[in-house]
């Protein structure tokens, strides 16, 4: 929240900026109080060279036998007690403002709930704007990136093709320097040097800024504006030819190939049994529409030559038309009875 959660209108109260000197003051009295609670603590490095700070994000997981609720709670009201102010509990990430000599800071404690996310859920939180950054640059090319997600692109059918979690195998693939990463940065330069490695189709991609800073949303954000005013004033635009050449890398690079190809074959099929049995064509064969048409059609899809998928594809459309009757002249003679 960039130490903006407290508000005088709702809370009655701000929370103030911390120094250097307060905000390891603070981590150090912070951690082991919430290492009661949870397994595993952390604080991502911030940004390279930041002498004030908005707010202590530290990140948990793995809670010790308690709700995450219930640890948070139990966070606030004993480990902290009176320096405790008020918090905000949210999921997956709560603001707690705590007294820190004699003023008012923000703590966010951002909680991990799944194990598979944590590595890229911290990387995402790590170096100030480090992960927006990245993520804002290799989308061009169809990748994306998020600390939920992983890295991921867009497939017919599946809005999100999961590729993997592992960030030294996204780093890898993006042509970046993994044991660079884990040597840290002792300033912005180092960090926006680094990130400039970004490699695609063979071909450093270079900071084009087109558009991004007129991002109004992160336009408040130094490192963001910093990062952008670096590069020339186009936008990046791969062709289609190059976006698939980086999805087709990305299937083999990540091991996904089979998976996407299953995919594909399993919408193939929907497409082909909803081309052969659907409202429109039961209409044309028998003239029913409205009610009866509703009716015929719920009928239909209790018999398993229509109902299992791999059963309808396999038919002609013949044997389709044949089933069709079948039920509509069922129901024709059972209302001429009636």
């Amino acid at each position: 929240m960039g130490g903006s959660a407290f508000t005088l209108s709702t809370h009655g109260f701000t929370t103030s900026r911390m120094t250097q000197s307060q905000y390891q003051s603070l981590s150090k009295s912070i951690l082991p109080l919430l290492q009661l609670y949870f397994r595993t603590v952390s604080i991502p490095p911030e940004a390279p060279g930041k002498l004030t700070f908005g707010d202590l994000d530290i990140m948990v997981r793995k809670p010790f036998d308690l709700h995450p609720h219930d640890a948070i709670l139990q966070f606030c009201s004993h480990a902290l007690g009176d320096r405790c102010k008020a918090f905000i509990y949210n999921l997956p990430t709560t603001n707690i403002a705590v007294v820190c000599e004699d003023v008012v800071v923000q703590v966010d404690i951002h909680i991990v709930e799944q194990d598979e996310v944590w590595e890229i859920d911290y990387w995402m939180h790590s170096w100030g704007d480090m992960g927006m950054i990245v993520s804002s640059l290799i989308k061009a090319w169809g990748l994306r990136l998020s600390s939920s997600r992983g890295l991921w692109v867009e497939i017919p059918g599946k809005p999100v093709f999961g590729l993997t979690f592992c960030m030294e195998r996204i780093t890898h693939f993006l042509g970046l320097d993994w044991e660079r990463y884990q040597q840290g940065f002792a300033t912005v330069e180092e960090l926006f040097e680094w990130i400039e490695g970004i490699t695609i189709n063979g071909e450093k991609v270079g900071v084009k800024s087109k558009g991004k800073l007129e991002m109004k949303m992160h336009n408040d954000r130094p490192m963001w504006v910093a990062f952008w005013n670096r590069g020339e004033d186009v936008a990046y635009a791969p062709s289609e030819e190059e976006k698939q050449r980086v999805f087709e890398l990305a299937l083999d690079y990540f091991g996904k190939r089979k998976e996407f190809e299953d995919i594909m074959a399993q919408l193939a099929k929907k497409r082909c049994a909803k081309a052969k049995f659907n409202g429109t064509r039961v209409m044309e064969w028998t003239g029913v529409y409205g009610k009866n048409l509703g009716d015929l059609m719920k009928a239909l899809k209790q018999d398993e030559r229509v109902k299992i998928m791999d059963n309808l594809v396999a038919m002609e459309d013949e044997d389709v038309k044949a089933v069709v009757m079948e039920y509509h002249n069922r129901m024709s003679c059972q209302h001429t009875v009636v």
